[in-house]
């Protein structure tokens, strides 16, 4: 990786919200009605609680375009796995994009659609995500092996989200460019050119 080369899932966040004007609309009006139009008010974790759309947001963008595209594991004992049976100490390769993509598992999954993880018990739509969220959606890893830093990290992301939106409007460049990026043990956002301006209340 160049010196040049912006790490980070910050940069993806910014790049799928700042062309869905639906979703910027909605986040900030959770963050006015959770913490008012007082930018220089203090955030507490009580609000940070509260800002369920934005959480939504994080994890369909993640959804679409996960950090770790793929996660490898050893089996410890011979298993049975897609009607194969493997040795002890086999190495596999699960790959978490296309399971975060199947027809089976998600409503519409190329749709960027954050009501997905959203108040899903609300509305019938999302009886796949009702059915297979747990199992097939994994943006911290599961079990015993899940990042022990995965609550810091979606309270930095709202944090983040939170005073970039509620201070200032973002758009992109050039909204019909694809996501400079490459990809390989993570996803690395190369160049992301946005304009910046003060917010209109």
């Amino acid at each position: 990786m160049t010196d040049k080369e912006i790490l980070g899932f910050e940069f993806i966040l910014l790049y799928h919200i700042s062309s869905c004007t639906e979703v910027v609309q909605r986040l900030r009006q959770e963050f006015d009605e959770v913490l008012g139009k007082d930018v220089t008010k203090a955030i507490t974790q009580n609000d940070i609680d509260k800002l369920q759309y934005c959480d939504a947001v994080i994890k369909e963008v993640h959804r679409h375009f996960p950090v770790n595209y793929s996660l490898g594991r050893v089996n410890i004992e011979k298993d049975t796995v897609g009607g194969y049976i493997w040795p002890e100490k086999t190495s596999f390769s699960i790959l978490y994009c296309a399971i975060m993509k199947r027809k089976d598992y998600w409503t519409d999954p190329e749709k960027f659609d954050p009501d997905r993880f959203y108040n899903i018990d609300d509305d019938d739509k999302y009886l796949l995500e009702k059915q297979h969220v747990k199992n097939a959606f994994a943006i911290f890893g599961g079990g015993i092996g899940a990042c022990p830093g995965r609550k810091l990290t979606m309270i930095e992301l709202k944090c983040l989200l939170t005073l970039i939106y509620r201070k200032y409007d973002i758009e992109l460049a050039d909204p019909n460019a694809p996501l400079n990026y490459s990809s390989t043990l993570l996803s690395v956002c190369k160049e992301l050119l946005v304009k910046v301006k003060p917010r209109n209340f």
